[in-house]
């Protein structure tokens, strides 16, 4: 079994400041030069999601998405990871705000258990710089949801020409797979018959928001 990079001190610390906004933003404004506040404000897409649909979130993470997902909220909501400490941390989160509809699995983003055409809403944060390959991940994406469906996410990417990131983000090292460039990025989303509506880069951070126009979309 690979090593679960998030079984560790970071694991723990990037999960616990991810689920606080205020704090969330500090860091990422000194480490990184990133303006995090478009990655909670996209979480409004859950909200739209209409009762009876359903949303996928790969990679969970420690859930902090869930901050926007209401209890009486009648979604099936399927979270999968690939780490064990993560589905952890969300199964807690999960149980804390009460979320009962949140199914938890664990699962590579290139192979998610769930039916072809079946989801509405698809959420990748933080997941396509780590993936080894983002383009299957995309490209299962646009399989797992509905012709019309939204994939909203973000991604570490390089070639920004920020100095920081260009010491801290390496490729295929700890837990980043090949981290693309915004063009290559651009190009796997196409690739995997998504129109992008909006991509927002703020320091190596791009957030994307986009609709599955794929042929093979039910």
């Amino acid at each position: 079994m690979a090593r679960d990079h998030y079984a560790s001190l970071f694991g723990a610390a990037f999960s616990a400041y991810m689920e606080r906004p205020r704090l969330s933003r500090a860091i990422g404004r000194l480490f990184w030069g990133i303006d995090m506040r478009p990655f909670y404000e996209s979480m409004t897409a859950i909200e739209e999601v209409a009762e009876g649909g359903t949303i996928v979130d790969c990679p969970c993470g420690a859930g902090p998405a869930f901050r926007a997902l209401s209890p009486d909220a009648h979604i099936r909501y399927l979270a999968a990871d690939l780490s064990p400490s993560m589905l952890r941390r969300a199964r807690r989160n999960a149980r804390t705000r009460g979320l009962a509809s949140v199914e938890l699995i664990e699962a590579d983003a290139a192979h998610i258990p769930a039916a072809d055409g079946s989801a509405d809403l698809f959420l990748s944060y933080n997941g396509l710089h780590c993936f080894d390959d983002p383009a299957a991940a995309l490209t299962e994406a646009g399989r797992v949801l509905r012709r019309s469906g939204r994939l909203v996410g973000c991604c570490f990417v390089r070639g920004t020409g920020d100095l920081r990131a260009r010491l801290l983000l390496r490729p295929h090292s700890g837990d980043f797979g090949p981290i693309g460039t915004e063009p290559e990025v651009r190009e796997w989303l196409r690739a995997a018959g998504f129109r992008v509506s909006s991509a927002q880069l703020s320091g190596p951070m791009l957030f994307f928001d986009a609709t599955n126009n794929s042929s093979r979309a039910v």
